[in-house]
């Protein structure tokens, strides 16, 4: 009877060691699948920057509201950038090493030579964050949960002004994405927080890189 007991007690014990172990390991691996999956979000904004830099033409525009949006389109070694600020309109055609300020309402054209700054303007703002520190999370945008990376620092990806970004040393920026598709881009300084939709195409039209026959230069 002593003896059944005993084996019974080693029974128990082996059993209750045994859901140990099987908690442990859960966790253990249940952390490691959570940090795979960060870990693969954490290579989305790499992954959009080699993808749109393997690109001969796209199209990506970011938009705050009707009165603030911009456009950058990428043609064959040409790029044009169409800006709305506050309800003011501004169109730049970028090619053979010059920049071209297009005038729409006058019809005219002003020519900075040997100036092509913005000529891979996209590509150039993801590349810079490549090997910059991050986290990842998830939030709610309009209804949704998007995976998001946040690094503490600002991007080109903004319609704030330089002076409210340098009113706050407290700066991030976060990239949403539902699943590989980039949707959002939030600028975070101190408790103001500006979000702007993304739209990414490989519809381009190619007159965008052509100075109307009738502008005159000025």
């Amino acid at each position: 009877m002593e003896k059944k007991k005993i084996i019974i007690i080693s029974l128990i014990t082996i059993a209750i060691v045994a859901i140990i172990v099987g908690i442990v390991c859960f966790f253990a691996f249940g952390n490691k699948n959570d940090n795979n999956s960060d870990e693969q979000q954490t290579n989305k904004v790499s992954e959009l920057y080699e993808n749109l830099k393997a690109k001969e033409t796209y199209s990506f525009t970011t938009t705050l509201d009707d009165k603030n949006k911009e456009v950058y389109v990428k043609g064959n070694n040409a790029g044009y950038t169409e800006t709305l600020y506050n309800g003011e309109l501004s169109k730049y055609i970028i090619k053979d090493g010059n920049s071209y300020l297009i005038r729409d309402e006058s019809k005219e054209y002003y020519t900075y030579s040997n100036n092509q700054t913005d000529l891979n303007k996209v590509e150039k703002i993801l590349g810079n964050l490549a090997g910059v520190e991050f986290t990842t999370g998830k939030e709610n945008v309009n209804n949704k949960k998007y995976q998001y990376m946040e690094y503490n620092q600002s991007t080109g990806f903004t319609m704030m002004s330089s002076t409210q970004l340098a009113s706050s040393e407290d700066v991030k920026t976060r990239f949403y994405f539902s699943g590989d598709k980039l949707a959002y881009i939030k600028t975070i300084v101190g408790e103001k927080e500006e979000l702007l939709k993304v739209e990414i195409s490989d519809k381009v039209d190619s007159k965008l890189f052509e100075i109307p026959a009738d502008y005159q230069e000025k």
